[in-house]
């Protein structure tokens, strides 16, 4: 009997729950993959990609990737007296693979790899003179983008434990890869959207309509100028990333992730990022209310800050305005009474966006690529461009230990809550363990990664997280 891991029984499914914010496809209409049999139209194409992109963003708001990197990290506390697993499997425990909080960040990303396998398929098979030749490069560019996104998040909280690459055949079972072969493909693949976005040209538009948070802030990222900003961006992110890899350092890449930031930033100079650009980005937008919608799950009472967030906020940081007092709750050996601001339960939160990767968190990504880079007085640099802009005053940090305590400190407070992205930094840097951080509870565990969700394990044959392969 062949195999069928749950990345193919995932992808049965519909490819996306409901969009309200989708002007162009009813949710109850969008097509199965497996539909996409025929020659491509321009109203099937509308279809899926929408399908891709909510099955993204409902991943991308699942707990397991919106609450528990930072959870892992420290920042987040969810107590909530009748679930203790929140909790017991993240700072009191190891994750359970079949549970909620230890088995995901897995099966919807893998549904919406297929989905986007199945376009780029479909892209051999168009319909008559309804897509131009730079419109065809330009879909693609955007699909293998999105493709790779869905990769970097599977493995950002699957780290050292991997995951699978997806071959075209979705009934072949394919082995679990480790990291650094995951993020070379990961790279390889948003170097091949590079490649699809310049012989589309700049100016050419995707011929479809995206979701409004991929228009409405700051940039048009139906415009293929853009989506090489927003590439360029997440590949620099992938390869400084790559560089750091603290089981497989690559340092050679640090300048080339320099650049490819330095190109996602419109080419600004060291500092000279302008702060309006800050929250310039593509964004997952929700629209609460009904059954074929999702709010924005970090609007939940039961959610709380570590205290040790707000003892840890400089004097005259504006950014502390995002931690507001909650009632005191404590449980399972953790107490708090802070929470983030956009935590707080109102209609307003549920319908907040969400950055998917804003110009901000690139230009501290860029200072972190210059500290490894040995080039300190561009980081100092990037470092006060942000800094300054919550009324602080510049730092000059006169070693690379205290550069990189400098640029941790504001991207703590600049991306709170917006992803694992200091789980990242905490792991790369050996900073995760007990000499750098307190112990949550008696039994904290240090836990860094996901573990493989047991119903991939049983597909597969397995009781444990197999070793990884190169």
């Amino acid at each position: 009997m062949k195999r069928y891991t749950t990345i193919v029984l995932a992808a049965t499914v519909l490819v996306a729950a409901g969009c309200k914010d989708n002007p162009v496809a009813n949710p109850i209409d969008l097509p199965t993959v497996d539909q996409l049999s025929g020659p491509l139209t321009i109203p099937a194409l509308q279809f899926i990609a929408t399908g891709v992109l909510a099955q993204d963003r409902a991943s991308a708001n699942a707990f397991a990737y919106a609450i528990e990197g930072g959870i892992f990290a420290r920042d987040v506390y969810r107590i909530d007296a009748s679930e203790p697993r929140f909790v017991q499997e993240t700072l009191g425990g190891n994750p359970d693979p079949g549970s909620f909080a230890g088995g995901g960040a897995w099966a919807g990303y893998y549904t919406a790899i297929r989905a986007e396998n199945a376009v780029l398929g479909a892209l051999g098979n168009l319909a008559a003179n309804q897509f131009s030749t730079e419109e065809i490069s330009a879909t693609r560019g955007f699909i293998r983008t999105m493709k790779a996104l869905d990769y970097w998040r599977v493995i950002e909280m699957h780290d050292s434990v991997g995951m699978a690459i997806q071959n075209d055949d979705p009934n072949v079972v394919t082995d679990i890869k480790c990291k650094a072969t995951v993020t070379a493909y990961i790279a390889s693949l948003l170097d091949s959207a590079n490649a699809d976005f310049t012989a589309a040209g700049g100016t050419t538009k995707l011929p479809f309509k995206l979701p409004s948070g991929f228009t409405a802030f700051g940039r048009n990222y139906a415009t293929v100028s853009n989506l090489v900003l927003f590439n360029r961006g997440l590949k620099g992110k992938v390869d400084f990333y790559r560089g750091l890899d603290r089981k497989n350092p690559t340092p050679a890449l640090f300048p080339t992730a320099i650049a490819e930031l330095t190109q996602a930033l419109g080419g600004a100079a060291p500092g000279a990022v302008p702060p309006a650009n800050f929250k310039n980005g593509p964004y997952y937008v929700f629209v609460p209310g009904g059954s074929e919608n999702t709010p924005n799950t970090i609007s939940d009472s039961k959610m709380g800050l570590n205290p040790l967030v707000k003892d840890s906020v400089q004097a005259g940081d504006t950014r502390a305005s995002k931690i507001v007092s909650r009632s005191a709750t404590s449980g399972f050996g953790i107490a708090t009474s802070i929470t983030y601001i956009g935590a707080v339960a109102s209609t307003a939160n549920q319908s907040a966006p969400l950055g998917i990767l804003r110009d901000e968190e690139l230009v501290l990504l860029r200072a972190q690529a210059y500290i490894e880079a040995g080039q300190l007085a561009n980081a100092i640099l990037d470092i006060n461009d942000v800094r300054t802009n919550y009324g602080l005053t510049p730092v000059a940090p006169p070693d690379k230990t205290t550069a990189i305590d400098a640029v941790l400190y504001e991207k703590r407070y600049s991306l709170l809550f917006e992803g694992p992205q200091r789980l990242d930094d905490l792991r790369e840097y050996g900073r995760l363990n007990a000499t750098y951080l307190r112990k949550e509870t008696p039994t904290d565990p240090f836990n860094a990664a996901l573990p493989v969700p047991r119903a991939e394990l049983n597909a597969r044959g397995l009781t444990t997280n197999p070793a990884c392969t190169p």
